[in-house]
């Protein structure tokens, strides 16, 4: 994707900060900050750093990529504009994972609105779309039963593959998670991943699900 409009007027004011020297903790604090304070060059590693990924977020609610390309464009004019008000935060991918999904409902209602379609049929889809490389399992699984394992996924409730999606497609906490969903307690992401794979155990039982460490499987 391009900055089209968004790349004008650069005007960098990051007074010599070299971001390489910092942990990724003091990073996300130092470049939000810069951006938030004018910074036109943080603007820009932000947008090179989280595009592809908020597009293919985006993309997990809704299946009309045109649609999502325009809606990440305007929540980026979003942010521009709108930097100085923006909150504080310590993980910027949390942060703008959480504003996008909002941007990207309120942007899927108002498209349904217009072309009466069914909320229900756009809103929180989830597919997971799964590639052969993309999991790593502790016996190597046949096609037939990565097949048989897209299947289980699509089994499962939205919000149970949307969780699965976080947790092991974009690696975020449970702590990340709750703040997502805005659970009130942690404990209930850990629930919801745990009743996910809970679920897709008791139809693949011969996967072996590991939460910290050993094999796991990426969505």
């Amino acid at each position: 994707m391009n900055l089209k409009g968004i790349k004008q007027n650069i005007n960098p004011i990051n007074d010599g900060v070299d971001f390489t020297k910092k942990s990724k903790k003091w990073d996300d604090q130092i470049l939000w900050g810069l951006f938030k304070g004018g910074d036109e060059a943080a603007f820009i590693i932000l947008y090179q750093d989280y595009c592809n990924l908020l597009y293919n977020y985006g993309c997990q609610f809704c299946q009309d990529e045109e649609l999502i390309k325009d809606c990440l464009q305007d929540f980026f004019i979003y942010l521009r504009e709108k930097r100085m008000n923006l909150g504080d935060t310590t993980s910027i991918k949390l942060y703008l994972m959480k504003a996008f999904k909002r941007r990207v409902i309120d942007y899927l209602k108002k498209h349904q609105k217009q072309n009466k379609k069914n909320e229900e049929f756009l809103l929180f889809q989830f597919p997971v779309e799964m590639s052969s490389e993309d999991i790593y399992i502790k016996n190597q699984l046949e096609e037939e039963e990565i097949i048989a394992l897209k299947k289980a996924l699509a089994s499962l409730e939205l919000k149970e593959r949307e969780a699965i999606y976080y947790f092991y497609y974009e690696k975020l906490s449970y702590e990340q998670i709750a703040i997502i969903f805005e659970f009130s307690h942690v404990s209930s992401a850990r629930r919801l991943i745990y009743r996910a794979l809970g679920n897709l155990r008791k139809i693949h039982s011969f996967i072996d699900f590991r939460i910290n460490g050993g094999y796991s499987i990426q969505l």
